[in-house]
């Protein structure tokens, strides 16, 4: 029998993996025991003479934080990251989530960011490279803080000392090279200019208290927590997000791992779609994020939080005459269909199903055909009303059923200055490979939005401005057209 085998069949196995999946959250290796014993093994290739019974007391004695402890982490967590993973969504962070923090916190001048589970900290140092190379005019005289977190204290002294090897900065263009890092012979140690704003320490995300501002993980505007909750079960993750949610400033924002999102996500934040990528939004107060249906396409579709029921605020500038209710509103104030909702009351939410306890399932079959015949009812009830039309159109679209084109038509037909409805009808066009329809959208949300102050808000927007639309529309040109 060899060394792992005995691993396995020792009666002591199972306390340890309980031990180390409660204290570090890593349910990875709840169905991987081969995989954990042959890291415990590791750990024992030079303690020949220790049983798992002492192994486990060493560990039971000197807690996460304990040299071994750490050890086994190491063995157990993965470093393998570089600069720029997953491209797509840096640059939905310039393009838009930057942008906004930037207009928000003109007054403070404060940016706060978190890159949770930084591994070896290439994440950290590119948030720090990019807004340098891109915002640097912008934050003059700003206050900028960037923190990295790690379970793992050997991860975190790498981060520190900021040198890498080839396979760290791969793809990267040779300018940005020579900008940013010193060569130092087969190593590239990122320069002391984009190391200012950026910090490192160890933290538990299943065990440390959060917020916590002594670390500086509160008020944040910005957090990265990719490819982490992947290792975790249901209820970690749920519970992660929770406290992601609560670190978070009203309408800061949140980026997780292409596997990580769903209706756990899409019941606490609202989803912003971009090319290659699905951002994430923590909706302003008073809003209700929407509601946790199960994933059906390839990208996430924003559903916008339910209006409140409150009597809307007078608008800025003296509104339009009511439109006739069978004419489209070519002649009517476009500002109308940007400003929340500021030129009419708002109708009542949709009704929808609440998001499901954890580890229960996604939406009932039930409630789902509930919810879409609630909706399908209201546009009955509503049939001149663009508003109602839109949201039957993102329901529908996010359950996979009806047609949700007809539905953003319908919307357009009654309201042709509704951007929103534009940008929705040319995803769908896009996801289903007809791409000169949803190009021909992209360019008319994006003419309905071009006279239009950046700091409006967009209607159905959940809080988008038509700044943000605007870039979330140029995205999907990549550079094509002006």
């Amino acid at each position: 029998m060899n060394r792992i085998d005995a691993i396995l069949r020792d009666p002591v196995f199972p306390r340890i993996k309980a031990a180390v999946i409660g204290a570090t959250g890593l349910a990875y290796y709840a169905d991987k025991d081969a995989a954990l014993a042959e890291r415990i093994n590791r750990r024992l290739s030079d303690k020949p003479t220790l049983g798992l019974g002492a192994y486990l007391a060493q560990l039971a004695g000197e807690g996460p934080t304990g040299p071994e402890y750490q050890a086994l982490i190491n063995e157990l967590t993965v470093g393998e990251t570089f600069f720029f993973r997953y491209a797509e969504q840096f640059e939905a962070l310039c393009a838009v989530a930057i942008p906004e923090c930037l207009r928000r916190n003109r007054e403070s001048r404060l940016l706060r960011i978190w890159s949770a589970g930084c591994s070896i900290g290439p994440e950290a140092y590119t948030l720090e490279i990019l807004l340098k190379r891109h915002f640097a005019e912008q934050l003059r005289d700003w206050q900028v803080s960037i923190v990295g977190t790690d379970l793992n204290a050997s991860f975190i002294e790498t981060a520190r000392r900021g040198v890498y090897g080839n396979w760290a900065v791969r793809g990267l263009d040779p300018a940005v090279l020579a900008e940013c890092f010193d060569r130092q012979g087969d190593l590239w140690a990122v320069k002391p200019r984009f190391r200012e704003w950026t910090s490192f320490s160890v933290f538990n995300l299943v065990e440390g208290p959060l917020p916590n501002y002594p670390r500086g993980l509160g008020a944040l505007d910005l957090v990265l927590c990719r490819n982490v909750m992947i290792y975790f079960d249901e209820p970690t993750r749920t519970r992660l997000l929770e406290n992601l949610h609560e670190v978070l400033v009203p309408n800061g924002w949140l980026v997780v791992g292409h596997a990580e999102t769903g209706q756990q996500v899409n019941s606490l934040f609202t989803p912003v779609p971009v090319p290659g990528a699905t951002i994430y939004r923590k909706p302003r107060p008073g809003s209700v994020p929407p509601a946790a249906f199960p994933a059906a396409l390839p990208v996430t579709i924003p559903v916008p939080a339910p209006p409140t029921l409150a009597e809307p605020k007078p608008a800025e500038t003296k509104p339009a005459e009511p439109k006739p209710a069978k004419k489209r509103n070519t002649a009517t104030d476009p500002a109308a269909r940007l400003r929340a909702t500021a030129a009419k009351p708002t109708p009542a939410p949709l009704p929808a199903p609440q998001p499901p306890p954890a580890g229960g399932p996604a939406v009932a079959d039930g409630d789902r055909a509930a919810a879409l015949d609630a909706c399908i009812a209201l546009a009955e009830r509503n049939r001149l009303d663009p508003v109602v039309h839109f949201r039957l159109g993102l329901l529908e679209e996010e359950l996979g059923v009806g047609d949700p084109i007809a539905a953003f038509k319908r919307a357009l037909y009654l309201d042709s200055d509704f951007a929103l409805a534009d940008y929705h009808l040319a995803l769908a066009y896009w996801r289903r490979g007809k791409l000169a329809p949803a190009q021909r959208h992209f360019r008319n949300a994006r003419a309905t939005v071009a006279a239009h102050d950046a700091t409006e808000l967009v209607a159905e927007g959940g809080g988008l401005t038509v700044a943000e639309l605007r870039s979330m529309i140029d995205l999907w040109f990549s550079g094509e057209e002006p």
